[in-house]
């Protein structure tokens, strides 16, 4: 019997109306994951609206102000099977107002699909997705010139936009590009391969999320705590740890430390749902049992002895400010790293990426969608980690503590040791 390959989390993401949506409803479409009842609820939308085929894009448009502005505004996700290996596929908005939902679709991806219209090219909005998606680990990315079929199915139209997209990439070190020429509207090379496109011999969409080898998760173990459980048991007070682990692989006598305040003990039990078990791993909740009772708090987190993460109050990041007001520096916010939430100061911007020229320039503010590099410094010390290491460990949220907001992103580049 075949083993089944693991599950791959792609997204799908480019400039407002490149054909996303209509790309995830013809993914499902033909491969046989749409019952009756969706194609009919299609169908009588797609009539409604004028359409003379099926509008597969109302497959994942589910919101009334999608269908009323025709653009995508939540992140929608579908699964589907691909000859034995199952894929789960996020729709990010393409609207520059709605780059914060991007953000959040393309974290953890394995690989996206960028979609660029034929006709029109790379935009800004194309080349600021690409760079995000490197800004987040992502190493892969299908690069689908779409509407190929508006340009009369030009070769040369698909040379020269793969040929922007590898440059515009690799000016960045950014992610490996597979280009294809596709009309997600029309079928053409997302399932299978046209005869429209006769001069392309390379894979369909659906060849490459088949054939995408996964990024190696990370090895170390490592499980923030959101829980500290006490209980009766036996007449004894019992007290456990309990948190999702983000990688590696925990056993019963392993020796952790907790972090940030340096604290070692041994594992003496770990339990999953009730169930004592000898070990787990990522990405598996569990609750933890120490030998010795030391202080651990909610948003610390356990380690292997001798291969923890940094300990440190400064670092050097990367920030996707999604906030109408300009960071500038110093600025004071709070930081959001899993269930901790400390103040921190952006110290110092040091540069921002020009999208036009995709080169990174000296600045001293990031306007809404800017992705810049900063000097920030937490007024607690952290446990953190390159993100390109860790994604969990290398990964925070940026908070207005006055309006409570959202206000950007942060991936950890370096960290500067206490």
């Amino acid at each position: 019997m075949p083993v089944e390959s693991p599950m791959l989390h792609a997204v799908a993401v480019g400039s407002v109306d490149d054909g996303k949506s209509t790309l995830i409803g013809r993914l499902l479409y033909e491969t046989g994951h749409l019952n009756a009842d969706e194609i009919a609820h299609v169908e009588e939308a797609s009539r409604k609206r004028g359409r003379k085929g099926l509008d597969l894009a109302l497959l994942t448009d589910g919101l009334r102000a999608e269908r009323e502005q025709g653009i995508t505004i939540d992140v929608a996700y579908r699964s589907f099977d691909a000859q034995g290996r199952r894929i789960l596929l996020g729709d990010a908005p393409g609207h520059e107002q709605y780059t914060r939902n991007m953000v959040t679709a393309a974290a953890g991806a394995d690989v996206a699909i960028l979609l660029v219209d034929a006709k029109n090219g790379l935009t800004d909005q194309t080349r600021r997705h690409l760079a995000i998606c490197g800004m987040l680990g992502v190493s892969d990315v299908i690069a689908c010139v779409n509407k190929i079929d508006l340009v009369d199915y030009d070769q040369a139209r698909f040379a020269e936009l793969a040929d922007e997209l590898v440059a515009a990439s690799m000016s960045i070190e950014g992610p490996r590009i597979t280009p294809i020429p596709l009309s997600a509207l029309e079928g053409v090379n997302i399932t299978e391969r046209s005869e429209a496109t006769a001069w392309y011999d390379g894979p369909t969409v659906l060849d490459v999320l088949h054939d995408l080898d996964r990024k190696v998760a990370e090895e170390e173990f490592r499980m923030p705590v959101q829980w500290v459980i006490r209980h009766d048991e036996g007449g004894a007070d019992v007290r456990g740890l309990a948190g999702r682990i983000t990688s590696g692989t925990v056993e019963v006598g392993d020796e952790v430390v907790a972090l940030p305040s340096g604290r070692t003990s041994r594992i003496t039990r770990i339990d999953v749902l009730g169930d004592e078990r000898p070990s787990a791993s990522a990405p598996l909740s569990v609750t933890l049992h120490l030998e010795d009772d030391v202080d651990v708090s909610r948003g610390d987190v356990i380690a292997p002895v001798g291969n923890a993460p940094a300990v440190a109050s400064r670092i050097t990041a990367t920030i996707a400010w999604l906030d109408e007001a300009p960071l500038t520096a110093p600025a004071r916010l709070e930081a959001r790293q899993g269930n901790r939430l400390v103040p921190v100061i952006i110290e110092e911007l040091h540069e921002r990426l020009d999208l036009a020229a995709m080169e990174q320039v000296p600045t001293d503010a990031l306007e809404v969608n800017d992705l810049g590099i900063a000097t920030m410094l937490s007024a607690q010390p952290l446990a953190v980690e390159a993100y390109g290491d860790n994604r969990e460990m290398g990964s925070m949220v940026l908070v207005d503590p006055g309006s409570n907001r959202t206000v950007g992103a942060v991936m950890v580049r370096e960290v500067i040791r206490d």
